[in-house]
């Protein structure tokens, strides 16, 4: 039995079922799914998060044939998301994705999702499989220049919105009437009208697939450096223990703002 699975857009999710319905599939029952359908050799799963699981018999055929029902995107998308936030170790990272309507659903192919929901090798795996075709803009801010960043402004936040209106003004220079969607990482935002900030951002295959790209250049510079991921009592006893021995070292190894 071969599984692939692929992103479904929340707006094409019932035209979908409809279409599917229309062609022969049936409904079955599923766990945890949004509906399920089966035409007796294949089977398909839809999921809250927007992934499509297929199962059974000609899934290949079957994912491309399910790819031509989606609604084409017209506009170029560009979604941000940011890794490294909340953890001991490593850099805050930043990227933008920009989705333009020719690769809109190659991505979707590639069922990019809240990085959250991922292992940590697929992460990796799926920003290289969307760097080989598409653009982004990311911002590595390593923890020396992100500890100085600390010391003046005092707010996370703050460094973040900052940090996103520099990536933005230049995306807007190369793509002036794009759509762009950040991942809301506070209460208010920081961008006008132009920008659609919102919780569960990753929804948006541009914002998740913007998350999928941080994540995976925060998880290599911290398999270069041999550091932990996360915020654990371990990673505080290492990153305190390295502060203790030598506090300039540890300025350029973790955020010690945290400490």
């Amino acid at each position: 039995m071969t599984n692939l699975t692929l992103k479904v857009p929340k707006e094409d999710v019932e035209k979908l079922r409809t279409e599917l319905l229309n062609r022969g599939f049936y409904e079955i029952s599923s766990p945890n799914t949004l509906w399920s359908l089966s035409n007796g050799q294949a089977y398909i799963h839809l999921y809250p998060s927007g992934t499509l699981l297929l199962q059974g018999k000609g899934t290949q055929e079957l994912k491309e044939f399910i790819l031509s029902l989606l609604t084409p995107s017209e506009k170029i998308l560009v979604g941000c998301d940011e890794s490294g936030k909340g953890d001991i170790f490593g850099p805050l990272v930043l990227c933008c994705a920009i989705i333009k309507p020719e690769y809109y659903k190659k991505a979707l192919d590639l069922n990019l999702r809240d990085c959250k929901k991922m292992k940590d090798e697929e992460v990796i795996k799926k920003a290289k499989a969307f760097e080989s075709f598409g653009e982004f803009r990311c911002k590595v801010i390593e923890p020396p220049e992100l500890n100085q960043m600390y010391e003046g402004i005092k707010n996370l936040n703050r460094i973040l919105d900052r940090l996103y209106l520099e990536i933005l003004r230049d995306i807007k220079k190369s793509y002036p009437f794009a759509e762009v969607f950040v991942d809301a990482y506070s209460k208010r935002s920081p961008f006008g009208k132009e920008v659609v900030f919102e919780h569960k951002g990753e929804e948006n295959i541009a914002v998740a697939t913007a998350s999928v790209l941080a994540r995976a250049k925060f998880l290599e510079w911290l398999k270069d450096k041999k550091l932990p991921k996360g915020s654990s009592l371990e990673s505080l006893s290492l990153a305190r223990s390295i502060y203790r021995e030598d506090r300039e070292w540890a300025k350029k190894l973790l955020k010690t703002f945290f400490l």
